[in-house]
């Protein structure tokens, strides 16, 4: 699953959607309470459904749910597993990251949860630079999944060198490894279109001087690995590497707050409320930066232009009609994404000093 895939997934909207999440894990003996605590959820979420839709009208949601459960594989789970069911779409991902235990019965899906998720842990490429073969990696953390996409894994194999008497051939060499690095750059470009992230590079000096020579974009790299890591396995490769990598993204994702003083001098910080809600439905927002447990009740305004905070008692029975929403937060974040603009998590309570209101702010495109 990537941010495409999110967006997709956002932009269906039927009610009932169901969302279920679940933590699950990948070895014995803790992967055994897995189905039974899936089954548990499916039980839930179908009983839910039919108490507030009733039984005949979500037979075939009810169905797709028991399907999709009865269908996962708890022999090869990974970190997270999300069911998504209504009367247009069905769909089921395992994800290489945690989720909480919930049961979501809305008008859209809620995917707040990958979203976090995905930037709690955040993705990056990781491009292993070789002569034998240039591979790309889609990266979590220590976990490295090979994509075989975009032109990758590239390869020199067959390319001829040949050179006139006035000619060195170790330079024609060079620039027909250059050459071949311009490509990697450009493939590297797409692939950050269907999968936002930092890039990674690893190689030997000499493979990374090409690329630096040949990608029109190798000053857009986070981080250059000068190492001969090329041969290793997936596994083998990560374990090496993710203590550099790691180190890089922690002074990548601090760099946010940077931003936001600096966004504050061009004019370009929004922290009130209605400011952000606003700039978020009219598509101006470049970064919305939020708190990670951030939760903030409201009703939006009949116009679509304001909203009123709630009190616990004003969302005892909430309905569509009044627009009330349990957390509006959740409803910034999908118009943002919706809009290609990106959102960022931070810990709670680091943005007293940027915005003390609200533990929320936008860096906007004007």
């Amino acid at each position: 699953m990537n941010l495409n895939t999110i967006k997709e997934i956002q932009s269906k909207r039927s009610n009932p959607s169901v969302t279920i999440t679940l933590p699950t894990y990948r070895t014995s003996p803790d992967n055994d309470k897995d189905p039974i605590r899936l089954k548990n959820l499916v039980g839930q979420a179908i009983e839910q459904l039919e108490s507030q839709f009733g039984k005949r009208e979500t037979l075939e949601i009810a169905d797709a749910i028991r399907r999709m459960a009865d269908e996962v594989d708890h022999e090869h789970n990974l970190d997270g597993l999300v069911i998504f069911a209504s009367a247009e779409y069905a769909q089921s991902f395992k994800l290489p990251f945690r989720l909480p235990e919930r049961v979501s019965i809305e008008d859209n899906f809620l995917t707040r949860d990958l979203v976090y998720a995905m930037n709690r842990s955040p993705l990056y490429l990781l491009v292993v630079l070789s002569e034998n073969g240039t591979r790309l990696f889609i990266g979590r953390k220590d976990l490295l999944n090979e994509v075989n996409d975009y032109g990758f894994p590239f390869s020199l194999k067959g390319s001829v060198a040949s050179a006139n008497p006035s000619q060195d051939i170790s330079h024609v060499r060079d620039q027909i490894v250059s050459d071949s690095m311009r490509e990697v750059g450009e493939a590297i470009a797409a692939a950050q279109k269907d999968t936002p992230a930092p890039v990674v590079v690893v190689g030997v000096d000499r493979n990374i001087g090409h690329f630096r020579d040949g990608a029109r974009n190798s000053d857009e790299v986070m981080l250059y690995i000068h190492s001969g890591h090329h041969d290793e396995d997936a596994h083998q490769l990560a374990k090496k590497i993710w203590p550099q990598i790691k180190q890089a993204l922690d002074e990548e994702r601090q760099k946010i707050f940077t931003e936001l003083e600096s966004a504050k001098s061009n004019h370009l910080f929004v922290g009130g409320l209605n400011e952000v809600w606003q700039a978020a439905i009219d598509g101006r927002v470049e970064v919305l930066v939020v708190e990670e447990d951030l939760s903030i009740p409201a009703e939006v305004s009949e116009d679509g232009r304001q909203l009123k905070l709630l009190e616990s008692a004003e969302l005892a029975a909430p309905s569509k009609d009044n627009n009330a929403y349990e957390d509006i937060v959740d409803e910034i974040i999908e118009k943002v994404l919706a809009n290609n603009g990106r959102v960022r998590f931070v810990n709670n309570e680091s943005m007293a000093s940027v915005n003390p209101d609200f533990g929320m702010a936008v860096i906007t495109r004007y």
